[in-house]
């Protein structure tokens, strides 16, 4: 007698340990060329070939590019805020720190953040928007939180600490330009032009 045939259930397979490498690799490998590049430039073959996974696979653990650039997105903030929490945390004091910080930003090649995210926005949903959104203020919360410190201990002037975030993230999207890195010799140079630039502003001493 045969024996009766085992009907497999169809759909997709169930994930398992090995997923999360994979996973972590394509976000990662997303997450560098989206900051370099922007969203339009960078198609899902792209990411797939540079990860070495086929183009099903990616599907597999993200359903379009949108969703890709959102959680791709949302871990390099998350990634940034974490770093920048430990970088002044450690520094001696906060203007070391933010030399420290202004070092790793300028290091790190990419596009204008605000640019990027307007050449997205038609793309993603007001779901996706304000994750992203939350995930970058969730830096700034961290910088005022820093900023609110000094004030406190008299080194810095009284002012509103989100804005003395929000004004330092604008002057250091300054440092992946050409024209102001090319008026030093080095970026170590450039992080430190820029931080005494907010530091002192521009009146006499």
């Amino acid at each position: 007698m045969t024996p009766p045939r085992t009907t497999k259930t169809l759909g997709r397979p169930k994930r398992t340990g090995q997923d999360a490498p994979t996973n972590d690799t394509i976000i990662r490998t997303a997450s560098k060329l989206f900051m370099e590049h922007g969203y339009e430039p960078i198609s899902l073959n792209q990411i797939a070939q540079l990860c070495n996974v086929t183009k099903a696979s990616l599907y597999y653990h993200f359903a379009n590019k949108a969703v890709l650039f959102t959680e791709s997105l949302i871990w390099m903030l998350t990634v940034s805020r974490v770093n920048t929490e430990k970088l002044l945390e450690q520094a001696a004091d906060i203007r070391s720190g933010l030399e420290k910080l202004a070092l790793v930003k300028m290091s790190t090649p990419h596009m204008d953040f605000e640019s990027m995210m307007r050449d997205a926005t038609p793309h993603l949903s007001e779901e996706q928007l304000t994750r992203i959104r939350a995930a970058e203020e969730a830096i700034h919360g961290v910088l005022a939180h820093y900023f609110r410190q000094a004030i406190d201990a008299g080194q810095l002037r009284p002012a509103n600490p989100l804005l003395l975030s929000h004004t330092l993230s604008a002057l250091l999207m300054l440092g992946n330009r050409r024209h102001p890195a090319d008026l030093f010799q080095s970026t170590p140079e450039l992080a430190k032009a820029m931080v005494d630039l907010f530091w002192n502003g521009v009146a006499p001493a």
